[in-house]
C-alpha cells in the first residue's frame, strides 16, 4: 500500500490528543480563567506533534496527518466525528486511526436552566466537569443524581451492550465508506473483562431481544433468529479471535486485562509493549506521566506497535 497518497486520521481520546506531552499552559488548568488563544493554540499543536499519530505518519511516510483526538473524548464523541469526517470528505484519501477508550465514558445532553437549549458534555465517573466547565445549571443534576447514574442506570452490564454496540457502530461506519483503517483499545479493557468472567451470564434471557422475542426466535430453512444472538455473536469472536474490525487483539491468556496503557511482561505484537505500562513509580520509567498519560517516548513505541499491525494488513 502507498500510503503517501493517504491522510492518516486519527480519532479518539487524551492519549491520542497527546496530553503531558508538553505541560498544560496555567490559564487553561485553572478553570474560570480567561484562555490565551494563542497560547492555547500553540499548547494543542505542539501535543499532537509528540502523539503517537504524529509519529507513524512520518514512519510510513503519510502525505500528511489529522489528530481528532480531544481531552475526556468518549467513544460516542469520536463516532461522531468520525462519520462527520467521512461523509463531509468523500474524496479524500485517508486511512483511519480509532481509539476505543473507557467504555463508561458517554455524551449526555443537559437542560439548560438560564435558556431552552442543551449542553452537550461527555460524562465519565467522578469526573465533575458538567457543574464547572459550562457554568450552567441543570435542574435534577446534583452530584447524588449523578452518582446515581453510575450506579443504577450505568452500570457493569450496560457498559458491555454500550462496548459491543460501539464496536459494532464503528465497523459499519468505516465499512459504509470503504477506507482503510485499524483499530485499537489505548485505555479501553472491556473485551478482557467480558472473557475473564464471562460477563453475558448475569444478564436475563427474558425478553434481552425485545418484546415478544422469544416469540419469533427460529433456526431452520426459513430463517435463523437466535436467542442474545447480538451479545452472543460478538463474545464468540472474542473467543475465536475474529473480530469483525480491523482490530489489534491482545493475549488474555494470563487472566489479565491488556490495553496499550497497560502492566505487560512481553514485547511482541500480541501483548503489546510492556515498556508502556510499567509501574509509574519507577525511575527507569520514561514512558509514562504521574496521571498515566504517555510521555513523548511513550508514544514513540505505541507508535512502533501500531505500525507493524498496519504492515501486517496492508502490505
Amino acid at each position: 500500500m502507498n500510503f503517501s497518497e493517504y491522510t492518516l486520521v486519527s480519532f479518539g481520546d487524551s492519549f491520542t490528543f497527546g496530553q503531558n506531552t508538553v505541560p498544560e499552559p496555567f490559564s487553561m488548568a485553572m478553570p474560570g480563567m480567561d484562555y490565551d488563544v494563542d497560547l492555547e493554540q500553540k499548547y494543542i499543536s505542539d501535543c499532537r506533534s509528540n502523539s503517537y499519530t504524529q509519529f507513524l505518519a512520518e514512519s510510513l511516510e503519510f502525505k500528511d496527518s489529522l489528530n481528532f483526538g480531544f481531552k475526556g473524548a468518549s467513544n460516542d464523541r469520536s463516532m461522531m466525528n468520525l462519520e462527520s469526517f467521512l461523509r463531509s470528505n468523500p474524496k479524500k484519501k485517508v486511512f483511519v486511526l480509532f481509539n476505543f477508550t473507557h467504555t463508561y465514558r458517554y455524551v449526555q445532553f443537559f437542560k439548560r436552566d438560564d435558556k431552552n437549549e442543551y449542553d452537550s458534555l461527555d460524562m465519565a465517573p467522578g469526573w465533575d466537569g458538567w457543574k464547572t466547565d459550562h457554568n450552567h445549571d441543570y435542574t435534577g443534576i446534583n452530584s447524588k443524581t449523578v452518582a446515581q447514574n453510575w450506579t443504577f442506570f450505568r452500570n457493569n452490564i450496560q457498559d458491555v451492550y454500550n462496548h459491543v454496540k460501539q464496536r459494532r457502530a464503528v465497523y459499519y461506519i468505516l465499512s459504509s465508506y470503504d477506507v482503510p483503517y485499524i483499530t485499537f483499545d489505548g485505555i479501553n479493557d472491556m473485551d478482557s473483562r467480558i472473557l475473564s468472567d464471562n460477563l453475558l451470564q448475569y444478564i436475563s434471557n427474558e425478553n434481552i431481544d425485545g418484546c415478544y422475542s422469544s416469540l419469533l426466535y427460529n433456526d431452520d430453512e426459513n430463517y435463523v433468529f437466535k436467542e442474545m444472538d447480538f451479545l452472543k455473536a460478538y463474545y464468540q469472536e472474542l473467543v475465536d479471535k475474529s473480530p469483525l474490525l480491523n482490530h489489534l487483539l491482545k493475549d488474555y491468556s494470563d487472566g489479565n486485562y491488556y490495553n496499550l496503557n497497560g502492566k505487560i511482561p512481553k514485547f511482541d505484537i500480541n501483548h503489546y509493549i510492556g515498556k508502556i505500562g510499567i509501574d509509574r513509580y519507577d525511575d527507569k520509567n520514561h514512558y509514562i506521566t504521574d496521571d498515566r498519560h504517555w510521555t513523548t517516548e511513550g508514544h514513540i513505541e505505541v507508535a512502533k506497535v501500531l505500525e507493524e499491525f498496519i504492515n501486517e494488513r496492508y502490505n
